[in-house]
């Protein structure tokens, strides 16, 4: 099969460029119906392409459920080995199991600790981690298309292909 520019090319090439005649009608019926299968294959194979990719997501959502599941069970049987072994240790050829003790922080009321921080300290940073607001484009989009002039946005019109 032929590149889509050469039938494009050929499709130019059955009109005459001075008194646009269509020179053979036949042969340009022909090529449309040729560019058209060439565009549809293109159409396909983007669907084709979408359903793999589609599959994939599926495969890797099962996956990520399944090393869940499995995570889960990890814990519950390092739990049961913990309180099976009573806090002694278990060291063989092959394992070594022992227990050890971490602290870690409880946060009940993340208001309370932030105003405490803010209230005790000049230099909060070492404790607070600062981020910037994100933007809801949905509702500035909403604004913009109410008549409201947004300093920094726009709206844009873009083109994009469906193919069902």
């Amino acid at each position: 099969m032929r590149a889509l520019y050469e039938i494009d090319q050929e499709i130019l090439d059955c009109v005459d460029e001075e008194t646009g005649e269509i020179l053979d009608i036949e042969k340009l019926d022909a090529l449309n119906m040729e560019r058209e299968a060439k565009l549809e294959g293109v159409a396909l194979w983007i669907k084709d392409l979408r359903a793999e990719a589609d599959a994939i997501k599926t495969e890797a959502d099962k996956l990520t459920a399944r090393k869940k599941a499995l995570d889960n069970k990890i814990e519950g049987i390092k739990a049961w080995l913990l309180g099976a072994l009573n806090g002694e240790k278990l060291k063989t050829a092959r394992c070594n199991v022992y227990q050890t003790h971490n602290t870690k922080l409880n946060v009940i009321d993340e208001q309370s600790v932030v105003n405490w921080i803010q209230t005790n300290y000049q230099e909060p940073e070492q404790f607070l981690k600062f981020t910037l607001p994100e933007i809801r484009k949905d509702a500035v989009k909403a604004e913009i298309k109410a008549g409201k002039e947004i300093p920094g946005a726009a709206l844009e019109e873009t083109e994009s292909v469906v193919i069902k």
